[in-house]
């Protein structure tokens, strides 16, 4: 009689064990929201595009349109990122909700890949082609050579990744999605990054893939969030860009330099020696020109062009540097610029250890051609374009930093990743 009674203890305990057992192994409902996909196909990446009805039309139609894309996702090792309809739906939408608000009509992305095909006028056909390469470069940003699984980016931080073409720099993290009523205990996902060429993660653009690891005959496709807009937030910003004019001085024979107020005996270099005016004048934005101020006294920079033969300009371009946003007092807040004509704008200094070794004459007579004052730049890179009337041809340029920052007297840096005088023909 006890044998029994212990016997079905027992067999109560083992039967609640395996209730609980079964019950811990059953996937929760809602659990994740992920596209079933087959993780590995007999097909290439370009066929496997091709193989999904409907869902990847406007990628394709753009891998078609350019040169050597196809073959790329056919021949080559590569992982795509792959954005679907929806993406370049919500790109298009919101690029013509802006044209309307300018009271211009819709552009379609049939239209924007067909390049200049149908186009007259030269405008528009320098248009077209600036359109046509900023959409190249826009699908190479989620193709990347060499496969990379999601673990691959499960080191630390993740890892930096360069496209395709370009060499673009983007990011992938690994990450798990929320399941219900676990965090992180969900499905395996990787967040995929544009930089922007940026070190600080805040300021990256970033979207999440919905499915990962899916092996093709020549690489990996992952693919992304159908709420994605193609192109992160660049495609609306490359299409309306308006490019400023052609620069107007030549770099091998013209003399460009800066120069300050003697009395502040501040020399390029001092701040920082590998961020010179030069690097202003290098036509890249990851480079940057930084030089110390005393808003107290007035000492600021100017930065002169004198022009190998008189020239005309009527336009001029300043580019905030990599950290503008996080230091925003070293912007150009006041600045103008000035002219001469006179036939010596130019002197070699005899103490070259401050100024570098030139300086501007100091009995050349100057006219002011543009002052701009309360200027605000919000984020990095950022170009202004500046145009002002002129039709005579100077012997000399000069942009004269007024301010910077706030404008207040505690102001001590100025700093500028890209300066260019411009001619613009109308």
């Amino acid at each position: 009689m006890k044998r029994s009674i212990l016997f079905g203890k027992y067999l109560v305990a083992i039967v609640f064990a395996a209730t609980i057992f079964q019950t811990g192994c059953k996937p929760e409902k809602g659990m994740h929201d992920a596209v079933p996909v087959v993780n590995t196909t007999n097909l290439t990446t370009y066929e496997y595009l091709k193989s999904k009805t409907g869902v990847y039309d406007s990628l394709l139609m753009l891998v078609n349109k350019f040169a050597g894309m196809k073959q790329i996702l056919t021949d080559s090792t590569v992982t795509l990122f792959a954005p679907s309809n929806s993406s370049f739906q919500i790109a298009v939408q919101t690029l013509n909700d802006l044209r309307k608000s300018r009271g211009q009509g819709p552009v379609y992305l049939s239209q924007l890949a067909a390049g200049t095909t149908g186009v007259v006028g030269s405008k528009n056909i320098e248009k077209a082609k600036r359109d046509s390469a900023a959409l190249d470069t826009l699908v190479s940003m989620y193709i990347i050579r060499n496969e990379y699984r999601a673990s691959d980016f499960a080191i630390g931080d993740g890892q930096t990744v360069n496209s395709v073409r370009g060499g673009f720099p983007m990011h992938g993290q690994r990450i798990f999605a929320d399941a219900e009523g676990f965090q992180n205990g969900g499905v395996e996902a990787i967040e995929y990054s544009d930089t922007k060429r940026s070190l600080f993660v805040a300021k990256w653009s970033k979207t999440q893939t919905t499915s990962v690891n899916i092996k093709t005959k020549n690489g990996i496709v992952h693919l992304l969030k159908p709420d994605h807009t193609f192109g992160f937030d660049e495609y609306v910003a490359r299409m309306t860009l308006v490019p400023p004019p052609p620069v107007a001085w030549n770099l091998s024979t013209d003399l460009l330099f800066p120069y300050w107020p003697t009395a502040s005996q501040y020399y390029d270099g001092q701040v920082s020696a590998g961020e010179t005016f030069k690097k202003a004048l290098d036509g890249s934005v990851l480079t940057k020109f930084i030089s110390n101020v005393n808003a107290g006294s007035n000492y600021y920079p100017s930065l002169y062009w004198i022009p190998a033969h008189p020239a005309v300009a009527n336009a001029y371009t300043m580019t905030t540097a990599n950290d503008s946003k996080l230091y925003r007092d070293r912007d150009p807040r006041a600045f103008k610029i000035e002219a001469t004509l006179d036939p010596n704008p130019w002197v070699l200094l005899t103490n070259p250890l401050f100024n570098d070794k030139y300086g501007p004459n100091p009995n050349a007579v100057w006219v002011q051609l543009d002052v701009r004052q309360d200027q605000d730049w919000t984020t990095n890179y950022q170009q202004k374009r500046f145009d002002f009337t002129n039709n005579v041809a100077y012997t000399g340029y000069r942009l004269v930093i007024l301010q910077v920052g706030t404008g207040s007297s505690s102001q001590t840096l100025f700093q500028i990743s890209e300066w260019t005088m411009n001619l613009r023909s109308n």
